[in-house]
């Protein structure tokens, strides 16, 4: 875990607001709302994660005041298993979740035994092993209402071979895999443009991330006016220009948002 303490605005007797994040996009586009917080005397600072185990459990904890890193399925699943009631606030960006390789160029070029590397965790194993079935890769059916896992997998033609590591360890395996499940994010701190992809899942609203607080500070107002800058026009117009296509706004800043998940 990596803490910014980077300030490009005077702090003196502002209020300071905790947000935990993951470097990119998520720490960027909360940096970018940092003038226009210090203008109404807030003190945004960003918490930076290196992976995805810790920021819900610090939130939780009441050691942030809020999260932005993950999608509903995530944190739905993150409840669950936790026995918490961590709330969504509003989302804000989508990313890509693609299937890279530095052996082959397309799909077709799989070879018979090829090794998969997958997330582990359960919400993006069943995420990735189902992108796969729909590929025809992998014949994969869960039972009605329950997440994917390997045991689901009924028809493997390619006799393909998965490892599940830990999310935050795939980019480091993409040289020794035939093929390496990976986020918009971790693409982009590698410099790996996500149209390199063999496949790539694009714009699905399903998988928009997230600001996420608890239900002591969904009434915090200065956690809403971050709802507010990370759903409006400025945020909009960083997003696009920044990241050019690869990330998506996922958000609409002519809806009222406040109070609306």
């Amino acid at each position: 875990m990596l803490t910014s303490s980077v300030r490009s605005v005077s702090t003196k007797g502002q209020r300071p607001l905790r947000v935990g994040a993951t470097p990119v996009p998520h720490a960027e586009i909360l940096e970018n709302t940092r003038a226009e917080l210090a203008a109404v005397g807030i003190d945004l600072q960003v918490i930076v994660f290196d992976s995805f185990d810790e920021p819900n459990d610090w939130l939780a904890a009441g050691r942030l005041h809020a999260n932005y890193f993950q999608y509903l399925p995530f944190l739905r699943e993150f409840n669950r298993r936790s026995r918490n009631a961590l709330i969504p606030v509003v989302p804000v960006h989508i990313e890509p979740f693609g299937l890279y390789s530095s052996r082959v160029i397309e799909l077709s070029g799989l070879p018979e035994y090829a090794e998969l590397a997958l997330p582990a965790d359960p919400v993006n194993a069943d995420r990735s092993l189902m992108m796969l079935d729909r590929l025809g890769l992998i014949d994969c059916r869960p039972d009605a209402g329950q997440l994917a896992t390997a045991t689901d997998i009924r028809a493997n033609p390619g006799r393909l071979v998965f490892k599940e590591l830990t999310s935050w360890t795939l980019p480091s395996a993409l040289d020794d895999f035939d093929a390496v499940i990976l986020f918009g994010n971790q693409a982009m701190e590698r410099n790996v443009h996500t149209d390199t992809a063999l496949h790539c899942d694009r714009g699905d609203p399903t998988y928009a991330e997230y600001l996420v607080t608890t239900a002591h500070d969904r009434a915090n107002p200065d956690v809403g006016v971050l709802a507010d800058l990370l759903t409006g026009a400025t945020t909009r117009q960083f997003i696009e220009l920044t990241y050019a296509g690869q990330v998506t706004p996922a958000f609409s800043e002519l809806r009222s948002r406040r109070g609306k998940p």
